[in-house]
């Protein structure tokens, strides 16, 4: 009887969706595990979808570079966590305390 080698499977490429939007002229990313939630999320804010793969996918910085700061280097984006409550810019703020 002859032994049967193992073969050894590769694993499944980690996938990542990055959605990139704009509102109000600023620029923010998130970061999705979930494909159906990645397109979801950018379906509603007109976004970019960006499919990623690849082992050991780490996003170290999305920057704007349309708004610069005062030393004329770029800005980051701002980071949302798009499961969790959304920001809505035309929603009350409140009003700040005069002295």
């Amino acid at each position: 009887m002859l032994a049967m080698k193992k073969r050894r499977v590769p694993a499944r490429a980690q996938v990542r969706y990055l959605v990139l939007w704009w509102q109000a002229q600023v620029p923010y990313a998130a970061v999705f595990d979930d494909e159906v939630a990645a397109h979801a999320a950018a379906n509603v804010r007109n976004a970019l979808l960006v499919e990623i793969s690849g082992p050991g996918v780490k996003f170290e910085a999305v920057v704007d570079y349309y708004r610069r700061d005062d030393a004329g280097r770029p800005m980051p984006a701002e980071w949302r966590d798009v499961s969790g409550p959304l920001a809505v810019p035309w929603a009350p703020r409140p009003r700040p305390a005069l002295a």
